[in-house]
This record gives C-alpha cells, structure tokens and sequence, in this order.
C-alpha cells in the first residue's frame, strides 16, 4: 500500500475514535516531514520502511533538525501507533519499530523554587497596583489557578463558569481522559475567582461562559498563555527555571510531596491515568523531603 494513502486511512481511523486535536497534530507535523522526506528517498509503498529506514530517518531528525532524545521517542512512539494499525490491517506482517530501541532520555523536572513563586506573585500584585488593568487582574488570577490547582493549560483555558462551585470550593474540569473530573479549590483561590467573576460582569456587562477571558470577552487560548509566560519570563529572568503553565503544574506536586502529601491522592488531584506517572515527582522532589527532614529532625537537637 502506498505511504500516503496508508497515512490518510490511519489519520481516518483516529479521528473517528476522537483523538485530541493535539495528538492529531502531532501525527501532522511527523508525518508531514517523514513523507517528504521517504518520497526523496524514493520509499512509497508501507511495506518499504524498514527498522533501518525509520533509524535512519530518526537519526536525521537527531543532527540536522537537532531533535533531542524526548523528541525522538515521541516521534517512535507514534510510528509505532501507525505500523501497528497497518499491522491490524494486514497490510505489514511485522511493525518495524519493534526494531528500534527507545533513546535514552535524561529526565529532569524543574519547576519553581518558592522563592520564584514568591517573587512572581509580587510583581504580579505590584503590576495590578499599578496599572489596575484588565490583564494585570487577570494574570494575578491565572497564576494563583495554576500553582494552586495544579491544572494543565488547556483545561484552565477551557474552563467554564457553570463548572466552578465556589460554596462547595470545588472545579469540575474537562482532563486528559475525556472526562469530567472535580478538583478541589481553597478559599484563598475561591475568594480571588469570586472577584474575578465580579470584575467581568462589570467590565463587559455581561458574563463569559468561559472563566479566563480576552479584552473581548471570549476565551482565551492556550497559545495565548503561552505568550504571556513568555513575557513575564523575560521580566523575571530566572536563569535555571523554565516559566510556564507546566511548571506551575509541577510547583504544586512538588509541594504536595514536600508537605507530606499522600502519592496517591495526589494521583486523582492531577488526573493522571496511571500512578507510575505521578510517581516521577516523589522521585524527584523526594530528595528534598529527605534533606528537609534531615534539617529539621527533632532529634538534631537532643543530646541522645
């Protein structure tokens, strides 16, 4: 079967089972570039592409376009996808990228110190004393929703009023997994998004389904908070840190570990399918609690 009809039978295939937009996208841009790229290799037919054609393809993704080995395994990960469908199909006998051995990878979490949290908040509030604008009000809230909820950027930006229960202090958000999950709020957070919801009403008259908001009133993209984290991280220049919505999504697991949080129920906080993924972070910040126990272990102090 030729490459690209194969291709648009697959890309089909998961749109009918309602991947995310996201994901579809992905397969996009992947295959976007492999088919080119096969084509001047003068691979077309399915069959052709080898464990060796997809090394060698993925190597050239390695050193010219400079993909480092997370990229790499995503990209092998939906190949794998793909020759498995053909394999289902029985248009393969075998899936190549059994062949091919995942990249090592070097996986570091870095998120916020308090410390930057700390500072972040601070010039947010001196920003909204200054300016007492629409956006300085605005991002003051964005930030205190994602450090203390824990939620990833799509799910903030598609975040809607109806879904908001503020007496009870909970959200009931729109995950990963298709579907409806609660996350619990504190009062702090539950007080700032009741002004929140005040200040619309009297700035446009009329409220917003959608809770964070545009100039005009409709809701805002996660590109949208891509590009303001890209601003205020050039504002607060923190070398080691990188300033995003996901790092504020790991600030909160990792004070939930440090605070003696229970992994598992972190687990259902973050909406993670399986527990091994919420594992990472007490393997990471773990350490810390040991160095904070050891530093502040009652028994440092008594002469035993």
């Amino acid at each position: 079967m030729l490459l690209q009809r194969a291709y648009r039978e697959f890309i089909l295939e998961k749109e009918f089972e309602n991947l995310a937009p996201s994901t579809l996208k992905s397969y996009e841009l992947l295959f976007n570039d492999f088919l080119s790229w096969a084509e001047e290799e003068d691979i077309t037919n399915v069959e052709h592409v080898t464990s060796k054609v997809l090394k060698r393809y993925l190597v050239r993704c390695q050193t010219v376009k400079g993909n480092n080995p997370t990229s790499i395994n995503t990209k092998r990960k939906l190949f794998r996808a793909f020759f498995n469908f053909m394999k289902e199909e029985g248009h393969i006998d075998e899936n190549p990228t059994d062949s091919v051995r995942k990249v090592r990878e070097e996986i570091r979490i870095k998120t916020f110190s308090d410390n930057e949290v700390k500072e972040i908040l601070k010039h947010l509030r001196r920003v909204q004393r200054r300016e007492q604008s629409f956006f300085s009000v605005r991002n003051y809230i964005i930030f205190l929703t994602l450090i203390g909820t824990g939620l990833r950027a799509s799910e903030l930006t598609s975040l809607k009023w109806k879904d908001v229960d503020l007496k009870n202090m909970t959200l009931r958000v729109f995950g990963k997994m298709k579907r409806d999950e609660i996350v619990p709020i504190d009062e702090k957070l539950s007080k700032e998004l009741a002004y929140w919801r005040d200040y619309c009403k009297e700035r446009f008259g009329e409220l917003s389904s959608s809770v964070f908001v545009n100039q005009k009133n409709n809701a805002i993209t996660v590109n949208a908070l891509k590009c303001w984290f890209k601003r205020l991280a050039k504002e607060m220049s923190f070398p080691e840190t990188r300033c995003s919505a996901h790092s504020c999504r790991h600030y909160f697991a990792k004070v939930w570990i440090q605070n003696g949080g229970d992994i598992s129920t972190l687990a259902k906080v973050l909406r993670h399918s399986s527990i091994k993924t919420t594992e990472k972070y007490l393997h990471f910040f773990g350490n810390e609690v040991s160095e904070h126990h050891e530093k502040f272990n009652p028994l440092k102090k008594l002469s035993i």
